[in-house]
């Protein structure tokens, strides 16, 4: 009784464990059934594309008999050619062995179709056949069977090139040597109606149709309209960020990796590069990668190219899986870029003194005469001191004879003069620009208020038959000024963040030179050699600029202080009366240039209407 009551409460027992057990794994299941169902939509997956492999079967359809009898064998270290004879003789066919057949095989199948078990054991054994009527002939895997060769099957090609859909062929298929096909070379072409040849078997042709059916396809051309970038700008966007650029993998790898080759976008990014019919090709997909034996085909890849007069990007080729990546990215990308109007004031300030004190002293007698001024001793020409006689006539330059005018001796009275000159000068000078631009978020702007100015001159004397003549070569610059380069982003929450680069050039000096014009007693030519500029740069990033509020950038400022001292020797060093026997000049030149920016920053109508909220 007690062991029938044991029994029962084991038995319970178990019960609930298995129940409790299957409640468990029945909640976990429908947990994970809910989250599929709820949540698998969110799995990463391939837009627009399936998990579904295209699988091209490269692989002779071997049949020497209609019969689908299955057959078991069980060979051990048998002579091939007695075990294909056994094949034959099943067929009901003839066979013949070509030169250099042999081996042996060793193999156990169960109820395999005759034609399975003859293509089991050509690939183990490296052999080959051909069927010709009713009679099987076996060669070696490789071999150049004129028999193969007897029919030449044409094949016309719509949209590739023949010749890449033959050299694919011949190096990916034909030359693997598989059983039931050729194991050389059987694909040409001819060129001038872009037909594919193939000198081979009913199965080699077979292939080629398949592959041809394949690869043989119209290359899609697609356009997208771009309206706010420019074409170039796009397609060189999608080249260099969309557009993968991967390598060849794989264990045994060779050959040119798969990559992207750019026209327009190799001229750092310059819209010069191949041009085909007004549109300019940006880049193109070079997907070529070579492993081991095996060859990729040579046909178009995806191409990029751009029409800027239409403002469209064209794609050729491309799975659709790709085309609607590019559609997407340039939704995302073909944006309207944020513009503001800049007013600009350049304004160039000068201001310049200077102070003249000059003591004369000058003194007349008929034994001495001189001139103190300017911290000089002079006398004068026309009456010299200690000169006797009357006068002494002076005679033109012009050699005719005439007297210009006498010189004689001073003969009037004792004469002691002093004169004194005092000036103060200044003058002030204000230089105003007001340029006003409209710049774009990102773009480079230029203001340029330079001038032209002859650099240097270079002179080379030209001899001639009867005289030499001096031949000058100009060198003229263009960076005399002021040049503003404003580099802006217009940020959504009303600032101008801008890189500005101001440069200021002004002449310094220009120093000259003589140059001989080889003439005897020809004075010495005056040429300029070089032009020297003094400049202010500067350099500023980032400033960051309220909309509306102005910036203002100063402190460009260059100042020159100059003093000339002139003294009559001995008479300017005596302390107090010294001062009466001196003359001093002094300058004073001070330039700034100040640039006052502004930016207002422009919003469109269909801006501000999306911007409006409803309550």
């Amino acid at each position: 009784m007690n062991n029938g009551i044991s029994k029962r409460i084991i038995a319970g027992i178990m019960l609930s464990i298995f129940v409790s057990t299957n409640m468990i794994s029945y909640a976990f299941a429908k947990e994970d059934y809910d989250f599929i169902n709820n949540y698998g939509s969110q799995k990463p997956v391939i837009r627009g594309g399936t998990n579904k492999e295209d699988v091209l079967k490269l692989k002779a359809d071997i049949s020497i008999t209609k019969s689908r009898e299955p057959i078991s064998l069980s060979l051990r270290n048998s002579d091939v050619t007695q075990v294909l004879r056994m094949f034959a003789d099943k067929a009901g066919l003839n066979i013949i062995f070509e030169d250099g057949v042999g081996g042996n095989v060793t193999m156990d199948l169960v109820d395999v179709p005759l034609n399975s078990a003859f293509d089991l054991v050509l690939e183990v054994t490296g052999l080959n056949y051909t069927i010709d009527g009713k009679t099987l002939i076996i060669s070696k895997a490789g071999s150049a069977s004129n028999i193969a060769k007897q029919e030449m099957t044409v094949i016309p090609i719509k949209y590739v090139d023949a010749t890449a859909l033959a050299t694919f062929l011949n190096k990916n298929i034909y030359g693997m040597k598989k059983p039931g096909m050729s194991g050389t070379e059987i694909a040409v072409t001819n060129p001038s109606t872009n037909e594919l040849l193939i000198f081979g078997t009913k199965n080699d042709v077979s292939i080629a149709k398949k592959v041809v059916e394949k690869f043989d396809k119209k290359p899609q051309i697609t356009s997208f309209k771009v309206n706010h970038t420019t074409p170039s700008e796009m397609a060189n966007m999608i080249c260099n960020l969309l557009l993968p650029t991967t390598g060849a993998t794989g264990g045994g790898a060779t050959g040119g990796a798969a990559g992207i080759m750019t026209g327009a976008a190799a001229d750092s990014g310059s819209d010069t590069g191949l041009t085909l019919g007004g549109a300019t090709v940006a880049c193109s997909l070079n997907t070529k990668v070579d492993a081991g034996d095996l060859l990729s085909l040579p046909i178009q890849a995806l191409a990029v190219s751009y029409y800027t007069e239409l403002g469209e990007i064209s794609i050729l080729g491309g799975s659709q899986t790709q085309l609607d990546m590019i559609k997407e990215f340039v939704e995302l990308n073909d944006k309207k870029q944020p513009q503001a109007y800049l007013e600009l004031s350049i304004i160039e300030l000068t201001e310049t003194g200077s102070k003249t004190l000059d003591n004369a002293w000058q003194i007349w007698s008929r034994f001495f005469s001189a001139n103190f001024a300017n911290g000089t001793t002079s006398t004068n020409a026309n009456h010299p001191t200690f000169l006797s006689g009357s006068s002494y006539p002076v005679y033109s330059d012009e050699g005719d004879g005439t007297v210009d005018h006498y010189v004689n001796k001073y003969k009037g009275p004792f004469v002691l003069t002093y004169t004194i000159r005092y000036i103060l000068e200044n003058r002030k000078g204000r230089t105003v620009a007001n340029p006003r631009i409209l710049i774009t978020n990102g773009k480079t702007s230029t203001i340029d208020l330079t001038s032209d100015y002859v650099k240097s001159v270079t002179s080379q004397v030209v001899q001639g038959s009867l005289n030499s003549t001096v031949a000058r070569e100009y060198e003229v610059a263009d960076d005399n000024g002021i040049k503003i380069e404003i580099t802006p982003f217009i940020s959504p929450d009303g600032y101008v963040t801008m890189d500005i680069k101001p440069e200021y050039s002004t002449i310094r000096e220009q120093i000259y030179t003589y140059v001989d014009t080889g003439e005897e007693g020809a004075e010495p030519v005056q040429d300029l050699a070089a032009t020297l500029l003094q400049r202010r740069n500067l350099d500023l990033r980032s400033v960051r600029i309220k909309d509306g509020e102005t910036l203002v950038i100063g402190g460009m400022i260059r100042e020159e202080d100059t003093k000339q001292v002139n003294k009559v020797p001995i008479l300017g060093d005596i302390p107090y009366i010294g001062s009466l026997f001196r003359s001093s000049n002094t300058s004073k030149t001070k330039e700034e240039m100040i640039i006052m920016i502004t930016p207002r920053i422009i919003v469109d109508n269909d801006e501000v209407k999306n911007n409006e909220t409803t309550l």
